[in-house]
């Protein structure tokens, strides 16, 4: 919309202490007076009716009338209004700023709660949303100031100068700076720009992130001498690998031969347990056949012996029945459970002994103190003189190595101990059993003797009213000694309980496996000094990666270097095309958006230039006709005029 705005008339009433003033306004309106009298009051008040500010942009300002103590005046209003033609129609606006002042009940005066804002369209009755609207629509705020002075536009920071100065020239193709690019030098990476301008990315997004990568890649590209430093001093001195490999081997060639032995002695034990068990097994099978000729032979006896009397013959078979099925199996019974009570007593005995070996083995390792002399340092393993700059290093270390060395020695020691004192307890538990076992065995052959004893007299009190051929007893008698089984089986059985099985001796084993602790330890030294080998070449490789890490940032930092000169000269080339076209609007004035280095960078920047003469330090004559150019230019833009106040 073409807006031209011509004020006609300003009217001031205690207004910054100008009472009461009109001001009537022609094409060129000249306003005198020494400094003080009011002459930026009036340029204020035509702001403040229209934006709410003074000619320099505060909303808070004194615009109260004060009297002579520099005290406001109280209750009177403060008013501006003007006349102005908005495309040849008069349009009159005025805006009061008034006290307010109340008075209460039982109050003898009142007083002030406030100021308001009284705003007025052709003495219309406006809110201030509507009055700001009306005003909007007649001139924009931003584009009234810098048309109505000639200062204002240079007063822009230069970046808004800048993107004002753009918006007038118009677009500039971004393809046709790329042809222009294309054809001054063809070795221009057109490519690159393509998609940098088809990126959801602007240029200066991408700069930016240009200049962040670089600045990375140019602080980690610092780093990385320091860090393969840092690497080259952390690596340790170098062992042969092939001495202590031997050393190794051979040690491991020891324990081999120790644990065959061990694997014979624990075998040797078992092999007498099991022997022992086996003739336990033996005996108990040959009782039982003998058991069961006995019953055999009773049986006959029975059957063969004449008595008148059923009555002493059932108490006979009581009798019988009671010595085969209940006497003689827990007889049986009892014997077996005291030779397994002999076993384990043994064992016990044998685990009470490892155990106090043991003990002793722990005393002996724990009183073990780790010995450095300075004086003769000397590697403990290959026996290698030390470096004196490093002894306390490698002292430290083999002080470290000994007690994780003497720690495990200890916790293996500990974890056999327990082992051997759980095969103790169990034994006992079953030791305790068997003994409850053999008590009540003894028992129940007790009270079945007493029975048999009760049944025996009984049997004698009722044989008195029989006759009896032959007694049953003298029949067992004669047909025992005539079984020729029966007695080759009590000899072996005499046999078998006279063999003894004797336990291999358990120091033998524990010795062995000092000896195999020690080796174990010495390997584990051993094997710990190849492990500096393996830092060394750890420290190598990456010695290697930053190294070629080094040369990837410097071929990185190459790359986006080549990039940002390429941008330079695209974003050059665009705002040289967009100066040509700024400058062809203006007839007195030119602008400056690049500004050359001594070091032949180029800076943005947005100067307005007089003749050559930066407008900064162009005389006040030279800035007003200047002022006035831009003014005209924006003018034409915007399509709006208004006064210009100078």
């Amino acid at each position: 919309m073409n807006n031209k705005v011509t004020l006609k008339k300003l009217s001031l009433l205690n207004f910054k202490g100008i009472k009461n003033l009109a001001i009537d306004f022609d094409d060129n309106t000249n306003i005198y007076g020494d400094n003080g009298t009011g002459k930026t009051s009036v340029f204020d008040a035509f702001t403040w009716l229209l934006f709410g500010k003074d000619s320099t942009d505060r909303k808070d300002f004194e615009l109260k009338t004060l009297d002579s103590n520099n005290e406001v005046i109280p209750k009177i209003d403060h008013e501006v209004s003007a006349e102005i033609e908005v495309n040849g129609e008069l349009t009159t606006l005025k805006r009061v700023f008034r006290e307010k002042w109340v008075k209460t009940k039982g109050a003898l005066e009142s007083e002030f709660s406030g100021n308001e804002t009284l705003y007025y369209w052709n003495e219309v009755p406006l809110s201030m949303k509507e009055y700001g609207n009306k005003v909007s629509e007649i001139l924009d705020e931003k584009v009234f100031k810098l048309i109505t002075s000639p200062t204002a536009f240079n007063s822009l920071k230069w970046q808004d100068r800048r993107d004002v100065l753009v918006r007038i020239a118009g677009n500039v193709d971004d393809v046709e700076i790329l042809d222009q690019m294309a054809t001054i030098d063809n070795k221009t990476e057109i490519g690159v720009l393509t998609n940098i301008l088809n990126s959801k990315k602007s240029i200066e997004e991408y700069q930016k992130q240009l200049n962040s990568t670089i600045k990375k890649a140019k602080d980690d590209i610092k780093m990385i001498p320091t860090r393969i430093d840092e690497v080259d001093r952390s690596k340790p001195e170098a062992v042969d690998a092939t001495v202590v490999n031997a050393q190794i081997s051979e040690k491991e060639s020891l324990i081999q031969n120790i644990d065959n032995q061990l694997t014979d002695r624990s075998a040797a034990f078992d092999e007498v347990i099991n022997k022992r068990n086996a003739n336990q097994d033996e005996i108990f099978k040959l009782k039982t056949k003998i058991n069961t000729i006995n019953f055999e032979i009773a049986e006959k006896a029975k059957n063969e012996a004449k008595s008148g009397d059923s009555k002493a013959d059932q108490i006979q078979k009581q009798i019988n029945d009671k010595k085969s099925n209940e006497l003689q199996p827990a007889e049986q019974k009892l014997i077996r459970l005291k030779s397994e009570k002999t076993t384990l007593e043994t064992s016990i005995s044998s685990y009470e002994k490892s155990i106090q070996d043991k003990r002793e083995l722990w005393n002996v390792e724990n009183a073990k103190n780790f010995v450095f002399s300075d004086d003769n340092a000397v590697c403990p393993c290959c026996d290698r003189p030390l470096d004196a700059s490093t002894v306390e290093n490698q002292k430290a270390e083999l002080q470290t190595k000994f007690n994780a060395n003497k720690k495990t020695i200890l916790d293996e020691i500990n974890a056999e101990g327990k082992a051997i004192a759980n095969k103790k307890t169990n034994a006992v538990s079953e030791l305790n059993e068997v003994i409850i076992r053999i008590a009540s065995g003894e028992a129940f052959i007790k009270e079945t003797a007493d029975a048999i004893s009760a049944l025996e007299a009984e049997l004698t009190t009722s044989k008195s009213e029989s006759i009896t051929l032959v007694s049953v007893d003298e029949l067992i008698a004669k047909y025992t000694s005539e079984n020729k089984n029966l007695k080759d089986l009590k000899v072996q059985v005499a046999a078998l309980e006279a063999k003894t099985f004797e336990l291999p001796d358990p120091n033998d084993q524990n010795d062995l496996r000092t000896q195999k602790q020690t080796l174990n330890s010495q390997i584990q030294l051993l094997r710990d000094s190849l492990k500096d080998n393996d830092q060394i070449q750890t420290a190598n490789n990456r010695i290697t990666e930053l190294q070629r890490e080094e040369k990837m940032l410097a071929q990185s930092i190459a790359d986006i270097e080549k990039t940002q000169y390429t941008i330079d000269n695209f974003i050059k080339l665009k705002v040289d095309t967009i100066e040509d076209r700024i400058n062809e609007k203006f007839s007195f004035v030119k602008f400056r958006l690049f500004e050359k280095q001594i070091n032949g960078a180029l800076v943005e920047c947005c100067d307005a230039l007089i003749n050559g003469v930066p407008f900064s330090d162009a005389n006040t004559a030279s800035k007003i006709n200047a002022g006035i150019d831009i003014i005209n230019t924006l003018c034409e833009f915007y399509n709006v005029s208004a006064p210009i106040i100078t």
